[in-house]
């Protein structure tokens, strides 16, 4: 097998435990400390509020510890943080240290997010480098539906610390082992080429020089990024705003099991979204999937506007869903055509950084909307609105000479 598929299983991996603990894990920790501590839930939303803004700025970070200790030991190395960070969060006992916990955790978060599954997996694909991190980042997606409930049942039966620990314990033993046996290695050092092909070799012509470092003034003026960092921005403010608020907006209208089968149908859809896309992304323009999967997801928020029926607005759910998880892989894969190879992880960690910074505040702004307006369709149409803006701005490239 070509060790770079290797590589895409344990990038899954990390982007599952990195999203079920970092992303997921937010509102299970959120809801836990409420109601374990008797602590006003905004107190504790603040604290991740905080925390995603740290990780934002903890993200640009990534790409020199790669350089300066290997892709493998930073895995490792993120991965402990990220667990001891999650055991912190369930022996605190006073608000205030909420805050050095999930200051830990950012920092884990950085390195078990896009960037490293983008870092992990480019230099070993090019042809078909939109389906291995689509591939890869499905983890993500079961971060949601796999380790976040799993940590939800661990709690509910052995406690709020030892349920925990047991799903960190899970990661020891399926990420680390196989962190190790597969990072740190590259195809030239096997003797192999991009895509699994045998390396051709040349004739030496002088010392070998690293690349030459670019800046991340250089890449701001690089043409492009900046439309790619807002469109996605945009588009994971009213992604990030509408999953955060979905099961509120959906829990006075249906019924527990109906509810279950929205939400399942909106994370579950994700998957299947990325997978389709990944199989013929390698041969489409990128940035026009992009604003398709934002007006797709427009669109289904302007249904949810309207108050549809129940079956619509489970059609609705599921349709959003399908562009959920393609927000986080196409960013990557623009950035991957537009930008030099050198530059490439940083450019990445430049974007999510930005993107993180916006879509923190999306869920506290929608839900200042939702309380001013007393529902959501407000909020859902100024969402719908900012995918239509999103989807325009991420079409607006430089024009070839």
């Amino acid at each position: 097998m070509f060790h770079g598929w290797k590589v895409v299983a344990t990038a899954f991996l990390v982007a599952m435990f990195g999203w079920g603990f970092g992303f997921y894990g937010a509102g299970v920790y959120l809801a836990t400390l409420a109601e374990t501590r008797g602590w006003a839930t905004g107190t504790v939303g603040a604290a991740i509020t905080g925390y995603y803004l740290l990780g934002a700025a903890a993200l640009t970070t990534v790409p020199r510890l790669i350089e300066r200790f290997g892709e493998r030991t930073v895995v490792l190395g993120g991965s402990l943080l990220m667990a001891v960070a999650a055991l912190a969060l369930t022996r605190v006992g006073e608000p205030w240290q909420l805050w050095p916990a999930f200051l830990a955790m950012s920092f884990g978060w950085a390195t078990m997010s896009g960037v490293m599954v983008n870092a992990l997996i480019a230099p070993w694909f090019d042809r078909r480098l939109g389906f291995a991190i689509s591939l890869a980042l499905n983890g993500a997606s079961c971060g949601g539906v796999i380790v976040a409930p799993l940590m939800i049942l661990a709690i509910e039966r052995f406690g709020f610390t030892l349920g925990v620990g047991l799903v960190a314990l899970a990661m020891a033993v399926t990420l680390w082992p196989a962190a190790a046996l597969t990072l740190g290695r590259s195809p030239a050092g096997l003797g192999l080429a991009p895509d699994g092909g045998q390396a051709v070799a040349e004739p030496p012509t002088g010392p070998a020089l690293p690349p030459a470092r670019i800046g991340a003034r250089a890449l701001f003026a690089l043409p492009g990024l900046w439309t790619v960092m807002v469109a996605f921005a945009l588009g994971l403010f009213a992604q990030v705003g509408f999953l955060t608020h979905l099961v509120a907006f959906l829990a006075p209208t249906l019924d527990p099991a109906t509810l279950s089968l929205a939400v399942g149908l909106t994370t579950g859809s994700a998957i299947v979204g990325r997978v389709a896309t990944g199989l013929v992304i390698d041969r489409i323009d990128p940035r026009v999937a992009s604003a398709a999967t934002l007006v797709l997801q427009a669109g289904a928020l302007g249904v949810l506007a309207t108050e549809p029926s129940v079956p619509v607005t489970l059609i609705a759910c599921t349709v959003n869903g399908l562009g959920v998880g393609n927000l986080i892989t196409l960013p990557s894969l623009i950035l991957r055509r537009e930008v030099p190879a050198a530059a490439f992880t940083r450019a990445v960690g430049l974007v999510v950084a930005g993107t993180q910074l916006t879509y923190a505040c999306a869920p506290l702004l929608l839900g200042m909307l939702r309380d001013a307006q007393g529902d959501y369709r407000a909020a859902w149409w100024l969402c719908a609105g900012i995918d239509l803006a999103a989807a325009a701005i991420v079409l607006i490239r430089r024009r070839r000479a």
